[in-house]
């Protein structure tokens, strides 16, 4: 009985490492980076899910697994996003609006009944954006999820019919157009409003 015990430990401290390391592994490594970067909303869910915990609520209680499916869904939302902004207007070399008006036109879309009705949907959508864009985020940079934060919260000026963002114009008609000159390449991404034939 006392070797079925120690055994039952030891398995039990085994699963408990193996899911510590699977989060660990799992969450972008540059996300940790001064502390994590975490939404508006992913706050408020986390503080909503204190207050009930606080109250008696259990971690297995539904409102407690509700907030929690939201705040991962929102980190889903935050890890695509930054991925995209990373590869498409990577902060390190773009303007901080370039970046963020990245982020904004695939929110735009989510909003939108035109395209799909969730941020990974949009992304993956057939040409458009890549599909690689809605796994792998160990080598997102901080500076990418903190562009992709502002998109989520709402802190930009970008118009909400701004769908488009492209080295050439689409749309109806141009928003903002960024210039990169790396000295190596030079580039221009067009931010474009409207979806052509619709009123």
């Amino acid at each position: 009985m006392k070797h079925n015990n120690i055994v039952r430990g030891i398995v039990i401290c085994m699963v408990v490492i193996m899911i510590f390391l699977c989060v660990l592994l799992a969450t972008p490594v540059d996300a940790y980076d001064g502390g994590r970067v975490l939404t508006h909303r992913q706050i408020a869910l986390h503080d909503a899910a204190e207050l009930l915990r606080s109250v008696g609520y259990e971690d297995d209680d539904p409102a407690i697994r509700a907030l929690s499916e939201a705040w991962w869904a929102e980190q889903e939302n935050l890890d695509i996003l930054a991925k995209v902004i990373q590869n498409e207007a990577d902060p390190e070399w773009c303007d901080w609006e370039h970046s963020v008006s990245v982020g904004v036109v695939v929110l735009n879309r989510v909003r939108s009944e035109w395209f799909p009705d969730t941020v990974k949907e949009v992304v993956a959508q057939p040409g458009q954006y890549l599909v690689s864009y809605t796994y792998g985020f160990d080598k997102t940079s901080r500076k990418a999820y903190e562009a992709a934060k502002v998109a989520l919260d709402g802190d930009h000026d970008v118009p909400s019919d701004c769908y488009w963002q492209d080295n050439k114009v689409q749309g109806v008609s141009i928003w903002k157009a960024f210039t990169v000159d790396t000295g190596y390449f030079r580039s221009t991404t067009y931010i474009c409003r409207g979806i052509p034939g619709v009123s």
